[in-house]
């Protein structure tokens, strides 16, 4: 009977391990497609935005001929001289943008005839105004020619906007399905999990109320479960009106029903069966900071980041105050150069990047070896940049685009621990402080990590303004 029970517990805590591996695999693509779905939204934006810039310069280009054709002045030509020199150039961009799009090549092919055409007209009539006078200008203008062929370009720039306009409808469907998908999928392998740690319990529980010595006991212990549980989902449920609670809330459960197998029924199950309680333990928290680091990420692309003047060398001392446990722990020498100037941001976003940059000097060093890590500023045409130095392990040349990237490690969880998505955040918050980050570094001799924000000391305070 005991071995039989061992045996269901096992497999029970296998599945549970392989369902919550497949979901996350789940999640993990589908939120890749989402961040793809959004770079596309991005682009074709871009493509919306050159169509009416290109459509604003002929409009300009009209503008100064009018004004010439009517005074006869020469000033009045610098817009048509200014949308001469850059409508090629926004032609450029626009086959560069659509080169994916194979729908584009005729549509843009016509345009650009068209525009050429639409020039012509419109230095034909300045010739004439200059050679034969007022008269003979008006008289090819009349004609309408011109004008047909500047609706010929509205036309034209109108069709390719609503092409544009119907990928953005359809990447957004795609956005919005895998949104759908990834919260149907997380909620039905949770409330399998959930069915199989609630079985596996049921299973020990039936069994230890065979035993009439170990019943009373038992009893008490159950009843004292369940009513810390109850505590618990009670105050799960209190905040399970978000996404991000949605998918936390049964995470934690699973966590708290596999320590209570462990705790509880360590007696009965075997090494391996330990295991998988173990790695489902693990599995979970590393799911909960992987859940809690892409909402991070998320938030900074929909949050509005009001960007105001902040001392460097006060949030210094604030955040060496607040992960000072952890500095205690690594035992980590850091040395800042104050004073700190000031620049512009966004005070809690900039506290998550320097907390990032600091926990990761600590964290990337080579076993025996104590973090040592400087901080500094450089103040340089109206730019701050802040450096982070460590003696950490370091970081070859050619790896060192890609760590900025969402999802991407260099090193596997049992050397070093952590989600992949730190540096992502650190590079997101600091573009939407309209900053830059970089780093200088070889392997095996450390790393320099920068951050570049707008100076506070030199007049820009007066630029600030919030950030979507």
């Amino acid at each position: 009977m005991r071995r039989s029970l061992a045996q269901q517990v096992k497999v029970g805590l296998v599945l549970a391990l392989v369902l919550l591996f497949i979901n996350a695999l789940v999640s993990y693509r589908n939120i890749r497609r989402l961040i793809e779905n959004q770079r596309s939204v991005s682009h074709t934006h871009q493509v919306l935005a050159q169509l009416e810039e290109t459509l604003s310069t002929l409009k300009d280009a009209e503008t100064g001929q009018r004004g010439y054709l009517l005074t006869g002045d020469e000033n009045y030509l610098r817009p048509y001289q200014q949308a001469i020199a850059q409508i090629s150039t926004s032609i450029d961009s626009l086959r560069k943008l659509t080169a994916d799009n194979p729908k584009y090549e005729q549509p843009l092919y016509i345009l650009q005839q068209t525009i050429t055409a639409k020039l012509a007209e419109l230095e034909v009539t300045i010739k004439l105004r200059r050679k034969q006078g007022f008269d003979a200008a008006v008289a090819v203008v009349r004609t309408n020619r011109g004008k047909q062929i500047m609706d010929n370009i509205r036309q034209q720039i109108a069709e390719m906007k609503a092409l544009e306009n119907n990928l953005l409808q359809q990447r957004a469907k795609e956005s919005q399905a895998s949104i759908q998908q990834t919260l149907l999928t997380f909620s039905l392998a949770t409330g399998v999990n959930l069915a199989l740690l609630a079985l596996v319990y049921y299973l020990f529980r039936r069994n230890q109320l065979q035993s009439e010595q170990e019943k009373a006991t038992l009893e008490k212990r159950v009843f004292e479960r369940t009513q810390k549980l109850q505590a618990a989902n009670d105050d799960l449920e209190a905040f399970g009106y978000t996404v991000s609670h949605d998918l936390q809330a049964p995470l934690r459960a699973m966590h708290g029903f596999a320590e209570a197998l462990l705790e509880d029924y360590g007696d009965v199950v075997d090494e391996l069966g330990k295991e998988y309680a173990r790695r489902i333990i693990l599995s979970a928290l590393r799911l909960e900071d992987l859940i809690q680091d892409l909402l991070a990420y998320s938030h900074l692309s929909r949050s509005e980041l009001s960007l105001k003047a902040i001392d460097l060398t006060q949030l210094m001392s604030d955040i060496i105050n607040e992960i000072k446990p952890e500095i205690e722990e690594k035992k980590a020498e850091i040395q800042i150069q104050s004073p700190l100037p000031q620049v512009i941001g966004h005070r809690p976003t900039l506290v998550q990047v320097i907390t990032n940059l600091l926990s990761n000097a600590m964290k990337f060093v080579k076993v025996g070896v104590r973090p040592q890590i400087q901080v500094w500023a450089e103040t340089h045409d109206n730019w701050v940049r802040l450096w982070v130095a460590d003696n950490g392990i370091g970081i070859a040349p050619e790896h060192q685009k890609r760590i900025f990237q969402v999802f991407e490690r260099l090193h596997g969880q049992e050397t070093y621990s952590g989600t992949g998505i730190g540096l992502a955040i650190v590079r997101k918050s600091v573009e939407r402080m309209d900053g830059q980050v970089g780093l200088e570094s070889q392997s095996g001799e450390g790393s320099r990590f920068w951050i570049e924000l707008r100076s506070a000391d030199d007049g820009n305070t007066h630029n600030i303004a919030s950030r979507r």
